[in-house]
């Protein structure tokens, strides 16, 4: 499972270089403006859901989480994990063993860029309209995502978005492994007020917390 939701937190924020194309298909215009607008966003709190389906042994993991943004600063509750960071030292807290691990956070090398939650849907890949239908007065629509680079571990996304409002509803990826993730936004509030200590951890509000600095 921490396997996976490291694969979660590396697919959600991955980085890149924004992908010219001489002509733009109807699909890839609506990715890059559902990226415009996350990126006009000051911070976001979104609850969602994660399941992990194993076609393989035929087995789904379902896991329910939060997470909060303020710039580069995030916040991550999941699977028993609280995975913080403000910028500069990242902290991943066990809460099963009572046990964080310190790291420094490389803004160029890390896999977990806040700055594209939600916006990588714009970045690296080739974009095809699968379904546009009408739900309770909104359009919502489903693209499928193939990715350039082929030394991807996925090898397609399926995602699902709402044109009405331009807003990500899920997603799913297909890994090559035959594991499929799909994420699920259950709701999202952008621009609340956050202060900074919400994205920093402070062992002493854990008793008997082991600390393991790897820095």
């Amino acid at each position: 499972m921490k396997k996976s939701i490291l694969f979660l937190i590396t697919l959600l924020f991955s980085a890149g270089l924004f992908a010219q194309t001489p002509k733009k298909n109807e699909a890839e215009t609506l990715m890059e403006r559902i990226s415009k607008r996350y990126k006009a966003f000051k911070t976001m709190k979104a609850d969602f859901s994660y399941a992990i389906e194993s076609r393989q042994n035929k087995n789904t993991e379902k896991q329910k989480g939060q997470i909060l943004i303020k710039g580069n600063k995030f916040k991550l509750d999941i699977a028993n994990q609280l995975i913080i960071c403000d910028n500069k030292t990242v902290w991943t807290y066990s809460k099963e063993i009572n046990e964080v691990q310190i790291s420094k956070y490389d803004s160029k090398n890390n896999a977990v860029r806040l700055d594209d939650l939600f916006t990588m849907y714009s970045k690296g890949f080739l974009y095809k309209l699968l379904e546009s239908k009408k739900e309770s007065g909104k359009e919502i629509v489903i693209v499928e995502l193939t990715p350039k680079d082929k030394k991807k571990n996925f090898f397609k996304i399926k995602v699902t978005a709402d044109k009405t409002n331009q807003t990500i509803i899920s997603s799913q990826v297909f890994d090559k492994s035959g594991t499929i993730h799909t994420y699920t936004v259950i709701n999202q509030v952008p621009n609340l007020i956050f202060k900074d200590n919400q994205f920093s951890f402070d062992p002493k509000q854990y008793p008997g917390c082991e600390v393991v600095d790897l820095r």
